[in-house]
């Protein structure tokens, strides 16, 4: 009985540790998803000159889950709602952010484009486009470096824990 405990209690905290550990990847393939919606968003807004909830909506259908959930919410809020677009989207990534891997600094970088979406001309809206494409840029290679460093020690600490935690109950 003490054999099954203690491989339970191995297995359960390794498992915890691959799950952290997979949050920088996760974390890492949603920045890039951000990426190449924010530059899909720009392509439609600018080149097909399509409003902002046809555009959100192109975008969400181009997007995997879960960024296609964002776009989706804000385009049927854009379309259904009276408030401004900075308010929509601050709303819907308010009730998002939850079912995302990303940090405060991805976040961030999505509430400041929020404030300005909507407000301006095409061409400073590209512009503020460009600028979340080159902060999600940089945050990728960020989160690329926090995988690499952090994602190996995360799966040996799930298991070294478990083995510890059986020691000491022993």
């Amino acid at each position: 009985m003490k054999l099954l405990g203690a491989f339970i209690i191995i297995v359960t905290s390794t498992l915890l540790g691959w799950e952290f550990a997979r949050r920088f990847t996760r974390r890492k393939n949603q920045i890039r998803q951000l990426r190449l919606a924010f530059e899909a968003l720009e392509g439609e807004m600018v080149f097909s000159m399509a409003p902002l909830s046809d555009a959100c909506q192109k975008v969400a259908v181009q997007s995997a889950a879960p960024i296609n959930q964002l776009f989706s919410e804000v385009s049927e809020k854009l379309t259904s709602e009276e408030k401004s677009a900075p308010d929509i989207w601050a709303d819907c990534l308010k009730k998002w952010k939850k079912k995302t891997d990303l940090e405060a600094a991805e976040i961030n970088i999505l509430e400041q484009f929020g404030q300005t979406i909507g407000q301006q001309d095409i061409e400073t809206q590209r512009n503020q486009i460009r600028l979340a494409i080159t902060y999600f840029e940089q945050e990728e290679k960020h989160a690329q470096e926090s995988e690499k460093k952090y994602e190996s020690m995360y799966r040996s600490l799930g298991f070294l824990g478990g083995v510890l935690i059986v020691i000491i109950m022993m």
